[in-house]
């Protein structure tokens, strides 16, 4: 625990300039006398921090200071940041926040510090699916490092509820949702879930040996829910659509000029909600089911719309 704050210490006052014993102390939620055997500690390893009395005081760095980044150079720092601020500002995690804090620290920059921004970032859609709720991360993250089993209430896109044990390995985004993928014991089998499905997270008392899971299977598979083996004819522009949605579509070029799209997809409701959204230019061809029920979907939104 000191270690990661003297760290965290390093990484503050290398990055955000003079501090207070105050101020650390408040950061930190420690005493002001920790943070003084903090800053002999940080001196005892080399590092050469300043201290100015009275007012406008405080502790700094030294400005001819660097952390040695000889292992990594300043574009793949900067790459690593960008790519790790999305996911720390989404998850709303410490532990990537401090991750991304030390990759700073070496030179990385930061999204919003003055400079030019990254040259590569990834964050989720703002209009993709809901984020996750911040607690059940961090419940997930602490239950992953310290091996523990995790409970929780699911429903799946069929709206079915259940109780769930799972010992979990990864959370994972994939496309614009957040998972977990573990070991669930109810199915016994791997799974993934997607994480706004889950309330009520626990973690356990009971351990598990991931050695005992392994090979874990790809992050594709172990979905909890069925898929539906989907046949569509679309319009040129909404084939493009539908390509960039399903990129592991197969195409085939139809006789009409049209493309017929073939892939499998999560079954329910939900299947037939982002079919509409592709308007008029697709028609399916298979399932028999699904054409119906989009066609009565779009028939309700009709009779909604012309009262």
């Amino acid at each position: 625990m000191k270690h990661e704050r003297l760290i965290a210490i390093l990484d503050c006052l290398l990055n955000e300039g003079k501090k207070t014993a105050a101020e650390l102390s408040a950061r930190f939620e420690v005493s002001e006398r920790t943070v003084y055997r903090d800053i002999d500690s940080l001196c005892v390893a080399g590092v050469p921090v300043c201290a100015e009395a009275g007012t406008g005081g405080g502790y700094s760095i030294d400005p001819a200071y660097r952390v040695d980044r000889s292992f990594l150079t300043r574009d793949e720092l900067r790459d690593l940041t960008g790519l790790l601020s999305g996911f720390s500002d989404t998850l709303k995690d410490d532990r990537l926040a401090r991750s991304l804090g030390k990759l700073s620290s070496l030179g990385g920059g930061r999204p919003g510090a003055v400079g030019p921004p990254p040259p590569i970032m990834a964050a989720p859609s703002p209009w993709g699916a809901p984020e996750p709720d911040p607690s059940a991360v961090l419940s997930v993250r602490r239950a992953i490092t310290e091996r523990r089993l995790v409970s929780f209430a699911y429903r799946d896109a069929a709206g079915e509820a259940s109780e769930r044990r799972v010992e979990p390995f990864t959370l994972a985004l994939l496309g614009p949702a957040w998972y977990l993928h573990g070991y669930c014991l109810a199915r016994d089998d791997w799974r993934l879930f997607k994480l706004s499905r889950m309330t009520s997270v626990r973690i356990l008392a009971d351990h598990y040996d991931p050695e005992a899971r392994l090979p874990a299977p790809a992050l594709g598979s172990g979905w909890d829910e069925e898929f539906a083996a989907i046949r569509l004819a679309a319009e040129p522009r909404a084939a493009l659509a539908l390509l960039e949605a399903v990129p592991e579509a197969v195409a085939e070029d139809a006789p009409d000029g049209g493309t017929v799209l073939s892939f499998e997809y999560p079954a329910g409701s939900w299947l037939v909600r982002f079919l509409l959204g592709f308007g008029p230019g697709v028609r399916v061809l298979e399932p028999d089911s699904l054409r119906a029920a989009l066609r009565e979907a779009a028939l309700g939104i009709a009779d909604a719309n012309c009262q």
